[in-house]
Formats: structure tokens, C-alpha cells, sequence
């Protein structure tokens, strides 16, 4: 009889192993992540091959870390504006910068593979995104109650804002990495919403 396997626990995450995540999603960006491997992950983070499978099992476990990494700090950012501020359009000014910055250094491809090839890690963005346009929909109608906004449907508005950040960033017969940035769509984008809807 042959030794059996032993599953090893591993161990959480830490603050240390988030720094280490941040700048390992730095450095796969522009990586082919259909074909990368974990020893490929494990080169590119600089780490030891015993340190990285302490945390992680697989490939999609990395890469569901490090965006979540990124996810959090932007999650952390937005909880530090006071929502409940009168002035509505320096909120939308402010969450505008927060997640244009927040998305810096990503680019469209990894975005547009991470949706293609690991549905359990995109469900990580699409969070981040339905709370996002969540709280744009919640400036949207005070603004609107308050008579600075026009007098514009909610639900459209907000239908947009998904649409934009889901199925138009993602689609890479639209916006490719050699003429745009995420963060520079989304800035753009969200400036222009806010012009138009500003009376």
C-alpha cells in the first residue's frame, strides 16, 4: 500500500501576503493567464515554491487572492467618503478618482480573461461593480430630490453605468490595452456623466 495524501490546511492570508498579492497582480498583467501555470506564478512572484503553496492550492486561488487584494483597498477608499454629505457632485468627483485609481496598472486584457477563463474570480469584480453603480445609483436620486441633477431615470442611468464597466470594458473589440487604460475610461466615462447629468 502507498502512503496516503495529506491535504495540508493553509494557512490565511495576511497583510504581508496581501503586499506580496498587490505587486504579483502588477506583474501578470499583460501575462497570457489561459496558459500560465502556477510555477509560472510562483517564478513571477519571487517567492519559494513551499512559501506559495502554504497559502495556495491553484492557479485560480492566486489570482482570486491577488483581485481581491485590489478589491478590498478600493472597497477601503470608498468607506472613507462621507456618503452622507450634501454636496453630491464632490461624492461622485470623489468615487470617480477612487475607482479610476483604484483601477491603475490593470489592464483590459486581464480583465477581459479573467471574465473569459475564471467565472469565480469575475464574480469578485462583478461585486465590486454592483456596489459600485450601487452607490452611484444612491447619488443619482439625491441629486435628482435635491434639483442639482436632471430629472433623468435612475434605472437608466445605472443600467449604463453596468453596461459600461461589464460588457464594454470586457469587450476587447472595442478597447484594447495599446489605446486605452481602465483608468482612464472609467474617468472619462463617469466625467461625462456627471456633465450631463449636472443642470
Amino acid at each position: 500500500m502507498g502512503r496516503k495524501s495529506v491535504t495540508k490546511d493553509r494557512k490565511a492570508i495576511t497583510p504581508k501576503v496581501n503586499k506580496w498579492l498587490s505587486v504579483l497582480l502588477r506583474d501578470i498583467q499583460g501575462e497570457d493567464l489561459k496558459t500560465m501555470t502556477m510555477d509560472d506564478l510562483v517564478r513571477i512572484s519571487g517567492k519559494s515554491k513551499s512559501t506559495f503553496y502554504t497559502y495556495f492550492v491553484s492557479k485560480e486561488e492566486v489570482l482570486q487572492a491577488a483581485c481581491q487584494t485590489r478589491v478590498k483597498a478600493i472597497f477601503d477608499q470608498l468607506n472613507k467618503v462621507d456618503v452622507l454629505s450634501k454636496d453630491v457632485s464632490r461624492i461622485y468627483s470623489d468615487f470617480i478618482e477612487i475607482f479610476a485609481n483604484g483601477t491603475a496598472g490593470i489592464r483590459l486584457d486581464f480583465l477581459q480573461s479573467i471574465r473569459k477563463y475564471y467565472p469565480v474570480v469575475w464574480q469578485q469584480i462583478e461585486f465590486l461593480t454592483d456596489t459600485f453603480v450601487g452607490l452611484l445609483s444612491d447619488l443619482y436620486t439625491r441629486g435628482i430630490e435635491m434639483g442639482i441633477y436632471n430629472n433623468i431615470s435612475v434605472e437608466l442611468l445605472t443600467a449604463m453605468d453596468k453596461m459600461f464597466v461589464v460588457e464594454m470594458v470586457t469587450n476587447p473589440e472595442l478597447f484594447s490595452d495599446d489605446k486605452y487604460s481602465i483608468s482612464d475610461l472609467v474617468r472619462d466615462y463617469l466625467r461625462l456623466r456627471l456633465n450631463g447629468l449636472l443642470k
